[in-house]
């Protein structure tokens, strides 16, 4: 029987999630400003530049969703192509590394105190997918609440 406490709540990964999608979403907009206002432009192309970069995050989260291939082509010798199936890659599913970025997310104050080890985190591929969706709802919520660019 497995004890309540050695698996992680729920709500801490939940919680997790959302502090590095808001992260996430606070430095595409951040870098939107920069952009967008030394373009010349004002909150109309920090709301293109949200639409892009979210529609791009959600992407290539997407893309790296993807399981890879059971099977992989090999030219042999003589110019024919073999089919061989790939081998398992022994890599242990828990294990996770922590980018720096998510070190940097880890000092935000719910997680400060909230905080649950890499391995018992959502994977990072979604937390980014997450975060795409935050940014596209960012953007979004500044065309159809806030009126810009209308």
């Amino acid at each position: 029987m497995v004890e309540t406490n050695q698996s992680p709540p729920r709500v801490r990964q939940l919680l997790d999630a959302f502090v590095y999608a808001m992260a996430v979403t606070g430095v595409v907009f951040v870098l939107g400003v920069l952009v967008s206002f030394s373009l010349g432009s004002d909150l109309v192309g920090v709301k293109y530049f949200l639409f892009l970069i979210g529609f791009l995050l959600f992407g290539y989260a997407t893309f790296q969703m993807l399981p890879d291939p059971p099977w992989d082509v090999r030219k042999t010798g003589d110019g024919d192509v073999e089919v061989v199936r790939n081998d398992a890659r022994g890599e242990v599913i828990g294990s996770r590394e922590e980018t720096r970025f998510q070190t940097a997310v880890q000092r935000i104050p719910p997680l400060s105190r909230y905080s649950i080890p890499p391995e018992q985190r959502l994977p990072s591929t979604t937390k980014l997918l997450i975060a795409s969706f935050a940014v596209l709802a960012t953007s979004f919520v500044m065309e159809t609440v806030f009126g810009v660019g209308m």
